[in-house]
């Protein structure tokens, strides 16, 4: 019922002829996210519904604004929700799968958006870095060194500020709600990166799932030009690098590699 009620509201915001930027990828991500929690849902209801002016389906419309709308999609999590979402649909054993009049634009819509989640990744990873070496030397400069803020001051501070963005939202404006700075301060399920899907690894299993399925979606994948097929093959490549990565770091939180004897020990000696 949340996932229809939702993404009907969503669906009438799209079909206003007068609307931002910021109000339509919103919209975009609300069916998209419908989509992630429950594809056959999402897309019944996207396939009921009919533009209140003409009475016509919005399916075809609803992809083909997406797929053209991949940089209107600016926080990580917003660009991970989308791949994740469109991945599933498409490998989803019974959800409808409309592509076929906008194979052209569907994996180069997964290629700008995980080529601009590399490019956010690494920003925010250099932003951590400095802000940890300012931490760093405000600690050694802090005369009371070793008196750190509680969890409680720091999700205080946090509250305040969402509390102060929501007092200065004005409805008309979707500006003041949608700031992409803010809203990446507050994670999701999909954020949790110990246990959320990797959006690369996801997108090599798609790849992996076209290359063997080519009857139904051989399309999509004919319909990608040379400069694509190169992007892909080097997001395949950052995806075994990330699953690296992770395994890496799993390993060294859990106390680094455990050796297990495969002999046993003897208990007494014979040197004859």
């Amino acid at each position: 019922a949340v996932v229809s009620t939702q993404s009907t509201g969503a669906l009438d915001k799209l079909s206003q002829s007068v609307q931002t930027v910021e109000l339509r990828a919103v919209a975009l991500l609300v069916v998209v996210a419908g989509i992630w929690y429950d594809p056959v849902l999402a897309m019944r209801v996207l396939q009921r519904y009919k533009l209140p002016s003409s009475g016509e389906g919005v399916t075809e419309q609803f992809f083909n604004q997406l797929f053209s709308d991949a940089d209107v999609f600016m926080g990580i999590h917003d660009k991970k929700v989308a791949v994740l979402s469109l991945c599933e649909l498409i490998m989803h054993p019974t959800a409808p799968k409309p592509f076929e009049h906008l194979a052209d634009k569907l994996l180069p819509f997964f290629v700008t958006l995980l080529t601009n989640l590399r490019v956010a990744y690494q920003l925010r990873k250099e932003e951590e870095a400095g802000d940890e070496g300012e931490d760093s030397e405000s600690e050694e400069d802090d005369p009371a060194d070793g008196e750190l803020e509680s969890d409680d001051d720091e999700w205080d501070d946090e509250g305040d500020e969402y509390v102060s963005k929501l007092e200065q939202f004005d409805p008309s404006d979707v500006n003041g709600l949608f700031d992409l700075d803010h809203l990446e301060c507050f994670d999701t399920v999909l954020d949790d990166e110990d246990t959320a899907p990797c959006e690369f690894a996801t997108f090599k299993r798609l790849l992996e799932f076209l290359s063997q399925n080519k009857g139904s979606h051989e399309v999509l994948l004919k319909s990608v030009d040379e400069q694509v097929r190169k992007d892909m093959a080097g997001l395949v490549e950052y995806a075994d690098k990330e699953a690296a990565r992770r395994q890496s770091e799993r390993i060294e939180n859990q106390g680094g590699y455990n050796f297990q004897n495969s002999f046993t020990v003897p208990t007494q000696f014979n040197f004859g």
